[in-house]
């Protein structure tokens, strides 16, 4: 049986390698939010932290997902976006992994 944990998707609720990842990834979320992190620093983070886990289909679906979010941080940062554009781009990548994961 699986849980689901927000934006984050679902985990094994007896995987605490992907309960830690949930909960370190909801506190840095909140932190680009409020911009005290990058969001490519989120992202590679996030990246680092996920290539450490074992490998599985959901482990799969967030690299792909993060690599996206990664290269539209970059972008935006750059200035190449818009906040608002970034927003959106963020926004309907992290539904797309939502959906993915159910």
């Amino acid at each position: 049986m699986t849980a689901c944990l927000g934006l984050s998707g679902c985990a094994e609720p007896s995987d605490s390698g992907w309960a830690a990842f949930v909960a370190w990834q909801q506190d840095a979320r909140r932190q680009a939010l409020e911009g005290v992190l990058h969001w490519s620093t989120l992202y590679q983070q996030s990246f680092d932290r996920l290539t450490a886990m074992p490998p599985s289909m959901a482990q799969d679906t967030y690299l792909e997902n993060t690599v996206l979010l990664l290269s539209v941080a970059r972008k935006y940062e750059a200035r190449e976006m818009d906040a608002q554009q970034f927003s959106q781009v963020r926004e309907q990548i992290e539904r797309q992994l939502a959906a993915r994961l159910q």
